[in-house]
């Protein structure tokens, strides 16, 4: 097997390459160790190397205080690869091959230089490096490179104030790694006009041209691609010339932000390019990650307010309703958070009960404030409840005013005399009310004498029936007889009618409540796994065979 060697650099000494000819090589402070790292964050006992049974290395750490970073990602042991760049401490450390190896610049780039036999043969040696420890400037891309992309885009993550963010993806440009002599951040408008963001100097640069000739601004505008641009003049004594590099990161719909970065001439490749693209990718994946941030907090913020909305509307429904010789429970299902249905029972001053349902044309949160309107209009005008006709017409005006375009609201209201089962109806354009007497479906309430509430001014006319001891009424909106099955059949009032009369029928004494459980549960399986497309209301009265007798929870 051909020998490896791990090189050794370090910013401000010469590298060092050390023959890998044990299974285990210690990395650490302490004199006896086989890879000696003298400096303060590198442990006693940092790290070691392991050649492994299919004859490549490992890297272990040893609980070591500040960590060993494999392409800047702490680890704690990692199967090592060509190009992998180790960090300990202030040093990079990378394996290389016998027959070539490479003397990597502090960036983490190289130079190939074949050793000569005797340098192999000692085991070690120094190779100084040329380049200013200052301010880097070999211009190949290493590893080390794209590790120190990622470590910036993850601390971006961290940020959270764009300004911040900006301001970062500036200075790191013009950092140690990318080595921009300035950068700055751009708005070019589709006219060719700029406006400066953000900019950040690299240390000994005074100043920038943050200002684009138009005809580079029109180039970027027409591409929208990265480019290199003119050289352009500078001022300093650092640079008498230097290149432009324009990397787009963000589009408006009348305007493109971008990245405006001086290099020294040398730096004018596309390999350089390349790099400086990544960093605003890094930059733009971030700005991603932040933008979802936002979304999934103002989703959450939603849905609070929405789940209180739910809350609310809920809480509208009557839970519990006593009134003499009468059962009620109440169904109530939103398709959504909130619902456009609305159902309720009032015990008016006359000793009569006023059982109401209605249906809002549409569905989620304007459905949702209409039925609402109708809950609190109908509680307002208590006193008109005792005239069915009245009290419609009075709904039907105010709709009439307020409702959306192509809106409106049907409505079934029963005027109950408790103690005689007498009532009265009224029918604005809504589905049938179903009585089941003796087990069997024996009465339809329905009505086409009246149309919809808030369609047109109208007038109203009821119709006049009894409920004997015993019986049980049914009163619901459309979202029970429209419900699809599997195989996209809607429900329909026949089956509605025949089903209730079979749940009534199982058990003639059974209580309201058990009623209404088990005519959930008979829709729930109907629908199976379909979403529900609409709200499903309904109420379900009982006259008992006593007008004294109540309700259970009732005093």
């Amino acid at each position: 097997m051909e020998p490896s060697f791990l090189l050794i650099a370090r910013v401000d000494s010469p590298a060092k390459v050390y023959q890998l000819t044990a299974q285990r090589h210690v990395i650490g402070r302490r004199p006896d160790a086989e890879i000696v790292i003298d400096h303060w964050a590198v442990s006693r006992s940092h790290a070691m190397l392991e050649l492994g049974p299919s004859g490549r290395w490992w890297i272990l750490d040893l609980d070591s205080t500040n960590g060993t970073l494999v392409n800047g990602v702490r680890v704690t042991e990692r199967l090592l690869s060509r190009g992998d760049v180790v960090r300990v401490g202030d040093c990079t450390l990378e394996l290389r091959r016998a027959s070539v190896l490479a003397f990597p610049s502090p960036l983490g780039g190289a130079q190939d230089a074949p050793l000569s036999r005797a340098e192999k043969a000692s085991g070690s040696f120094e190779a100084v490096d040329a380049m200013p420890a200052t301010r880097r400037s070999s211009q190949r891309i290493g590893a080390e490179h794209l590790a120190s992309i990622m470590s910036f885009g993850r601390s971006l993550t961290r940020l959270e104030e764009t300004e911040a963010r900006l301001k970062a993806f500036c200075e790191f440009v013009v950092g140690d790694f990318c080595l921009a002599l300035g950068a700055a951040a751009i708005r070019i408008t589709n006219s060719g006009e700029t406006r400066p963001l953000c900019s950040a100097m690299a240390q000994g640069i005074e100043q920038m041209n943050v200002k684009l000739e138009a005809s580079a601004a029109r180039e970027l505008l027409d591409k929208r691609e990265p480019l290199i641009v003119s050289a352009v003049a500078g001022t300093d004594a650092v640079s008498r010339t230097r290149i432009s590099m324009l990397i787009p990161f963000a589009e408006m719909e009348d305007s493109i932000d971008a990245l405006h970065a001086e290099f020294a001439p040398r730096y004018g490749t596309q390999e350089w390019l390349m790099l400086i693209t990544l960093v605003a990718e890094a930059y733009q994946q971030s700005e991603l990650v932040w933008d979802m941030r936002h979304q999934v907090r103002q989703n959450a913020i939603v849905e609070s307010e929405l789940e209180m909305a739910c809350q609310i509307q809920t809480g509208l429904v009557p839970t519990h309703f006593c009134a003499p010789g009468l059962e009620l429970a109440f169904g109530f299902e939103p398709s959504r958070w909130v619902g456009g249905d609305y159902v309720d029972a009032l015990m008016l001053p006359d000793g009569r009960v006023l059982l109401a349902i209605a249906d809002v044309c549409g569905k989620g949160l304007q459905a949702a404030l209409v039925a609402s309107s109708v809950h609190t209009l109908v509680r307002a005008s208590r006193e008109f409840c005792s005239d069915l006709p009245l009290l419609m017409k009075r709904l039907n005006e105010y709709l009439l005013g307020h409702l959306p375009e192509h809106s409106f609201v049907t409505m079934l209201c029963i005027l109950l005399d408790c103690e005689t089962g007498e009532f009265e109806l009224i029918s604005a354009g809504h589905p049938a009310a179903i009585i089941v007497r003796g087990g069997s479906c024996d009465e339809i309430l329905s009505q086409t004498d009246n149309v919809g509430l808030g369609i047109v001014p109208s007038t109203f006319v009821t119709l006049s029936s009894q409920l004997y001891p015993g019986d049980v009424l049914l009163m619901y909106t459309d979202g029970l007889t429209e419900m699809v099955n599997m195989k996209n059949e809607p429900f329909g009032t026949e089956r509605l009618a025949a089903e209730f009369q079979r749940i009534v029928a199982i058990n003639p004494t059974a209580s309201v409540d058990s009623i209404k459980r088990r005519l959930t549960n008979m829709c729930d399986a109907y629908r199976g796994s379909r979403m529900a497309t609409d709200d499903r209301t309904f109420l379900v009265a009982m006259r008992c065979s006593s007008k004294t007798m109540r309700p259970p929870g009732c005093e």
